[in-house]
Formats: C-alpha cells, sequence, structure tokens
C-alpha cells in the first residue's frame, strides 16, 4: 500500500498554476508556429464575425471540465475577421486573440466546432459586431480566471464570450451555480482542492463551454478534425 502523502494548500496550488502555465506556454509556441499560415479549414467564405468555435482538450484542467459539465467540449471562443485574417478572441493566459488555424491546431486531433447564432444576419448588425469588437479589444490583457469567479477583474474562456454576447442582450444560455455540476469524481475533486482547498464557492455563478453550446439559440456551421 501506498503511504498517504500530505500536501498543503500552498503547494498544491502552486502545482495546479504550474500545470496552467505549462498549458498556456504550449499555446504561444503553437500560435507562433502557425501565425503566418492562412487557416486551411473551415472555408473562410462561411465564416461571420461572432461565430463561436469549440474546442476539445484533456490536458490541464480539460478533463476535471469534461466530468463536472458532462460535455467533451472543454474550451470556447469568438471569431472575428482582422487585416490579418481570420482570429479567435480567446480567454487564456492573457486574454488575448489567435489565428484561426493556430487556435485549431492546439485542440486535441485540432477538432473543432463552429456555430452560430440563429438569426444572426439582423441580430448581428453593424453596430452590434463595432460593439462586440469594443468589447472584445477592452479585455485583452486581463488575467485568465482559474478559479471560475464572476468579476470582471479576471475572465476564463466560456464566461469572456458569454459576457460579451450579454453586452449586447443576448444571453446564450442559463448561467449555473457551481454546485449544480458534477464535483464527485476524483479527478474534479482534485482540481477543486487545489483551487480552493475546502472553501469551495459552491454557489459562485458559472457558465461552462458545454452550456453554450447546448443553447437553443445557436446551430451549427462547421465542424473538423485533423485527418
Amino acid at each position: 500500500m501506498r503511504k498517504k502523502i500530505w500536501i498543503t494548500l500552498p503547494l498544491a496550488l502552486m502545482v495546479g498554476f504550474s500545470l496552467l502555465a505549462l498549458n498556456f506556454s504550449i499555446r504561444k509556441s503553437i500560435i507562433k508556429s502557425h501565425t503566418k499560415v492562412e487557416p486551411a479549414k473551415p472555408s473562410l467564405d462561411s465564416l461571420h464575425d461572432g461565430d463561436l468555435i469549440f474546442q476539445v482538450s484533456v490536458e490541464g484542467q480539460g478533463k476535471a471540465v469534461q466530468l463536472a459539465t458532462k460535455s467533451k467540449f472543454t474550451h470556447i471562443g469568438i471569431l472575428i475577421k482582422l487585416e490579418a485574417g481570420w482570429y479567435v478572441y480567446e480567454a487564456v493566459q492573457p486574454v488575448c486573440k489567435t489565428p484561426l488555424k493556430a487556435f485549431i491546431a492546439m485542440g486535441d486531433s485540432s477538432y473543432y466546432v463552429i456555430k452560430r447564432l440563429k438569426g444572426s444576419d439582423s441580430l448581428l448588425n453593424m453596430d452590434k459586431i463595432a460593439m462586440m469588437k469594443t468589447y472584445l479589444n477592452s479585455q485583452l490583457g486581463k488575467d485568465y480566471d482559474p478559479y471560475f469567479n464572476w468579476s470582471d477583474t479576471a475572465l476564463y474562456c466560456s464566461e469572456y464570450v458569454w459576457k460579451c454576447y450579454r453586452k449586447m442582450g443576448i444571453s446564450l444560455c442559463e448561467t449555473n451555480l457551481l454546485k449544480t455540476y458534477d464535483l464527485t469524481h476524483p479527478v474534479v475533486k482534485n482540481i477543486m482542492s487545489q483551487r480552493y482547498g475546502k472553501k469551495v464557492p459552491l454557489n459562485e455563478k458559472v457558465v461552462s463551454p458545454g452550456d453554450i453550446y447546448a443553447s437553443d439559440l445557436l446551430y451549427k456551421v462547421a465542424e473538423g478534425k485533423d485527418d
């Protein structure tokens, strides 16, 4: 039988943040290698400003997110076309905009799904898109929020997307309380312990990538995977 190893909260937090830092470092190296490469999939002609792109990754906290939310999707961003091409605005460390192809390459097997707001041709007019871009750009550089707080000081991916649409008067889905997710699996418990110790904010307002993916307000426009 293995001996029990007791880990203090500060050490556990250091381990947790080290894993996040490693994942963000990997993302940066992939972004750098793809910055000058035009996206191959999906067809650029099929994309609209404001489309949502969903991604799967079980690295870091990804598996815990899947287990807690009962959704395979662990990350989400918003597509915006800039002069240099299509970019994904995403809340990682820090909140940033990432070339589309680089973003796709960072998902497991480069798998992604793109969804669009129903009635977006009228609901997302030029003024609304301008509002969206203003909000997204105003949040660039903020820290990623590993504690999933609902404040605006730091942001996590689905919070960034949800609040962007809410600025335009659109609630993509209902928010939940942290306690409504399945927090019983050992993998989830381990992450929760690292982040919060014994004081888990069960009544914190939360929204997950899976919550947004399941929204009745969205429909799928593209799906791809590295062959």
